[in-house]
């Protein structure tokens, strides 16, 4: 494993208020277990490490067995744990972050490693899989030093990564297994995931 892919730090956001779901979505079952597991394996089989879960019950989340940070902005959405997220694996600002929603059932080691070999021929840009021509940002690499530019466009009132994230250079990528992307937002994705009629693209 090269130098640079031990360098990155993983997050898996799990702080979100489930609304649409109506119950919270990292520790509902899903093929046996808490839907958070899947994101958190793909990145640890993925050479990512540290791992870290922000936000959400940290009673419930203490059988990931990683560290759970209590999310410094909750309530104001996932820029907010991305942010939290940075400041606690790049505090220094000198190393990649990975972060994925914790809605991510069929997350993959293979999708995060492509995420990864694309990063290291463009250390400065944020990495995005794209599903059905969205591109994922729950599903994204933040380079080193995305802090500063992401905490100016919160402070000025900013809450969609997606226009944040703007504010930096960005690589879209096709991955072999878009499945993998599939988020669950509702009891509706979750019947349709176990009926499989595939992944749902989401924006965010």
């Amino acid at each position: 494993m090269t130098g640079w892919r031990r360098a990155v730090a993983g997050a898996v956001l799990a702080g979100g208020s489930s609304q649409r779901m109506g119950a919270d979505k990292a520790s509902l079952e899903v093929d046996g277990r808490p839907m958070v597991m899947a994101p958190i394996e793909a990145l640890c089989e993925a050479g990512v490490s540290p791992v870290s879960v922000i936000g959400g019950d940290p009673v419930a989340l203490e059988g990931t067995g990683h560290e759970v940070a209590a999310d410094l902005w909750p309530g104001e959405g996932p820029l907010g744990g991305i942010l939290t997220a940075l400041n606690l694996l790049d505090e220094e600002q000198q190393r990649p972050v990975m972060v994925l929603a914790c809605d991510l059932p069929d997350a993959s080691a293979a999708t995060v490693g492509e995420i990864l070999e694309r990063s290291a021929a463009a250390p400065d840009s944020v990495v995005l899989p794209m599903l059905d021509g969205v591109p994922q940002w729950l599903h994204a690499l933040w380079p080193a030093g995305a802090r500063t530019p992401l905490t100016e466009s919160f402070e000025a009132g900013e809450r969609a990564p997606w226009r944040a994230g703007r504010r930096l250079p960005v690589i879209e990528v096709s991955v072999a297994d878009g499945q993998t992307l599939g988020d669950i937002d509702t009891p509706e994705d979750l019947a349709d995931r176990t009926d499989g009629c595939g992944a749902t693209a989401s924006r965010d």
